[in-house]
């Protein structure tokens, strides 16, 4: 039973190690306003993290695989336990959610959050490596739903 015990918490502590600290906590569309569009990233690590060694990215439609034409290099820091915004267009984020968020890094057009809501986007790290991905790549998942917004 010790040994038990034992190998579930060396499997706990390693796969603790093998989760990223930032990841999408929201995609939205505010107000169905597409200019407002978002990504808000979490860090749920013990320590800051820093941005400029993460990229976020999408993946056209039901593209399978990424073609680089749309990813942003992202920037600032992630306090531990904090949040931070990437917008479309930062004045009408900030319009549309006045008082009650901020943009932190503007993406704009043409970037991973310039989406019909059928795209799908990923957040990778200085290697490469995806750290969290929304979608399916080389799924177009709102062929069924006729919904083209982010919800």
């Amino acid at each position: 039973m010790l040994h038990t015990i034992q190998a579930f918490i060396i499997t706990l502590t390693i796969t603790a190690f093998t989760f990223a600290d930032v990841f999408m906590t929201e995609l939205a569309d505010p107000n169905n306003v597409a200019g407002a569009r978002f990504i808000e990233l979490y860090n749920n690590g013990s320590s800051d993290v820093d941005l400029s060694s993460y990229k976020i990215r999408r993946y056209t439609n039901g593209n399978a695989a990424f073609t680089g034409s749309s990813e942003k290099s992202l920037e600032g820091t992630i306090a531990a336990g904090g949040f931070r915004i990437l917008c479309k267009s930062s004045s009408t984020f900030d319009d549309t959610l006045s008082g009650v968020a901020t943009c932190d890094q503007q993406i704009s057009s043409g970037g991973a959050l310039d989406s019909n809501g059928d795209d799908k986007i990923e957040i990778v790290d200085s290697n490469g490596d995806i750290v969290d991905i929304y979608g399916i790549p080389g799924e177009d998942v709102n062929n069924d739903t006729g919904n083209s917004n982010f919800e």
